[in-house]
């Protein structure tokens, strides 16, 4: 089978480079690292791939569920031996990338992540306290590896199961709006506020599922311009994958990031950096 267009999320992590002779696999788990694996499986999250690259980084990449789950998801910690923290901002940058992160339970397990450092709520101590007592949904959260989360209780569909939030310049916003829906057959939805921090502007296809939401600064604010587009430079790069009804039409459109690995292109495509694959008639998250 093809690759399918899942959810599959993916963040840059620092690690130490291994020392001279020594066996990848045989490094232990350490910091950021340690606790995003540690995280993904209070999540229900189980080993899928793992691939070891001398001299480059290691990447553990775990799902959970089933394909043809409308909440499946898989998750790809990936680390980068030259990685490095990027220089801090008063504001989000251009391209900063918001992953949905539902569960059956999300106060329970969200509290139990908290409790041991693996989660941090993003804005205000009010918003965590409103969702821990049940009067909010959802809560923006930030984990060890940087990446932050929307999480909430899991939802029906895969289209608002697999939810990506994106930075995008005001300025910009009109023709990534056009470059999203002509590219990937996505239908402008509602516009609304994004957790007191953004204007969200949501683009949604049924099948496969997929919501983009894309965040402009508020009123009187702004975002400021992406620090590097070196996946394996910056710590918490976020990547994520999206199925093409024409993946030649869409490569035509974005810039290539990183030679094809089979099916799957990497790519970039306006602010974001893609897993590209073609919608197959036979992909199973057409259905859900």
């Amino acid at each position: 089978m093809a690759s399918p267009a899942i959810a599959h999320y993916g963040t840059t992590i620092i690690e130490t480079p291994a020392p001279t002779g020594v066996d990848q696999r045989a490094i232990p788990y350490t910091g950021a690292l340690a606790a995003t694996l540690q995280l993904l499986e209070l999540y229900g999250f189980e080993p899928l791939i793992e691939n070891m690259y001398a001299g480059v980084g290691r990447q553990y990449i775990r799902r959970r569920g089933q394909i043809t789950d409308p909440d499946y998801i898989e998750f790809d910690a990936f680390t980068s031996y030259r990685a490095v923290q990027r220089p801090s901002t008063a504001t989000a940058r251009v391209g900063d990338t918001i992953f949905r992160l539902t569960h059956q339970h999300p106060v329970e397990v969200f509290r139990q992540a908290a409790a041991q450092s693996l989660l941090t709520p993003a804005n205000r101590s009010a918003n965590a306290n409103s969702f821990l007592c049940g009067d909010s949904l959802w809560l923006l959260a930030r984990g060890p590896n940087g990446q932050l989360f929307e999480l909430g209780p899991t939802q029906l569909t895969r289209r608002d199961n697999n939810v990506v939030h994106i930075w995008t310049a005001t300025e910009t916003l009109d023709q990534t709006t056009s470059d999203f829906c002509t590219q990937f057959g996505m239908q402008e939805a509602q516009s609304a506020l994004f957790h007191d921090v953004a204007q969200v502007k949501y683009l949604q296809r049924q099948r496969p599922g997929m919501t983009i939401g894309l965040l402009t600064p508020l009123p009187g604010e702004q975002v400021t311009p992406r620090w590097s587009d070196d996946i394996f430079l910056e710590a918490g790069y976020s990547h994520y994958r999206m199925g093409s009804p024409d993946k030649q039409r869409t490569l035509a459109a974005s810039r290539e990031a990183f030679p094809d690995g089979g099916d799957v292109s990497f790519v970039y495509f306006r602010d974001s950096y893609l897993e590209l694959v073609q919608v197959q008639e036979d992909d199973p998250t057409l259905a859900g």
